[in-house]
């Protein structure tokens, strides 16, 4: 029996950056046709950088393990298995299945995240997509702040790590910050929180931007957009940079021990 089956149950790629900030996500193919994922051989010999979502990775997330399993379980009772179907075929047809919701979210994430930095060199936002982008533009004009970078590249030689910021602001006279956009299912009355690898985040890059001698003065947020309450948006701040920045150093630490590969560069 033929199973087709869409592949979304497929692990997420590694993003990877060299040491002036250029992605290399992906490399030719040996055949010279098409491209393929990067590997964590491929960063070694080229000496790349891992992302700071990279890194992150090695944080457990319980409450996403947990979301997994309940899709997987609400799959397969929906969808039990065929008569004579191989047991390995089923399984990834369920994967496929749970995860599913998964890519239609990522992709109206990458939409709304298109618009927001679009919008600002003059591009028209899609009618559907403005819903969640004006209520982000409206609080940007209410704040006052000034957006000094966008999409700025950050790159980490000693610490090695490399990533893409989404904004930096300043505010008042001598005010630093920075903000970072985030999509999520929301209900009503629920209260909106970030978690520890968004703060992680927000320093490792502030880190770069700013330098570690100035993280007790920025303001770092995360802006949450919700996907499922069109106008809904919430500012939560992060508290102690600095004491986050350390984390992720020891983050860092743990990722290198577990890839076997050390992408800092010492003077």
């Amino acid at each position: 029996m033929a199973i087709l089956t869409s592949g979304a149950s497929q692990l997420k790629s590694s993003h990877w950056y060299d040491h002036e900030g250029n992605p290399v996500h992906r490399l030719p193919k040996a055949s010279g046709e098409g491209d393929r994922a990067t590997t964590i051989k491929d960063a070694a010999r080229l000496h790349l950088l891992p992302s700071v979502t990279n890194i992150l990775g090695t944080l457990d997330k319980p409450g996403l393990m947990q979301w997994k399993v309940n899709q997987c379980l609400q799959a397969a009772d929906e969808n039990p298995r065929q008569k004579d179907e191989p047991v390995e075929y089923w399984t990834k047809r369920i994967q496929d299945l749970a995860y599913k919701q998964v890519e239609v979210a990522a992709d109206l994430g990458t939409r709304i995240h298109h618009a927001l930095e679009s919008c600002f060199d003059g591009s028209p936002i899609e009618p559907e997509i403005l819903q969640y982008v004006q209520p982000v533009l409206d609080w940007l004009k209410q704040t006052g702040i000034s957006i000094s970078d966008r999409e700025k590249r950050i790159v980490n030689l000693m610490e090695g790590y490399a990533g893409t910021s989404d904004v930096f602001f300043t505010f008042g006279k001598t005010g630093i910050g920075i903000l970072d956009y985030k999509t999520k299912k929301t209900k009503v009355g629920e209260k909106v929180d970030s978690y520890l690898e968004h703060k992680a985040q927000l320093s490792a890059y502030a880190a770069v931007q700013y330098g570690t001698d100035r993280l007790d003065e920025v303001l770092a947020a995360n802006l949450f957009i919700s996907s499922t309450e069109p106008g809904r948006i919430e500012i939560v701040k992060c508290t102690s940079v600095r004491a986050h920045y350390e984390t992720f150093l020891a983050l860092c630490q743990v990722w290198r021990a577990v890839k076997g590969y050390d992408p800092r560069v010492r003077a």
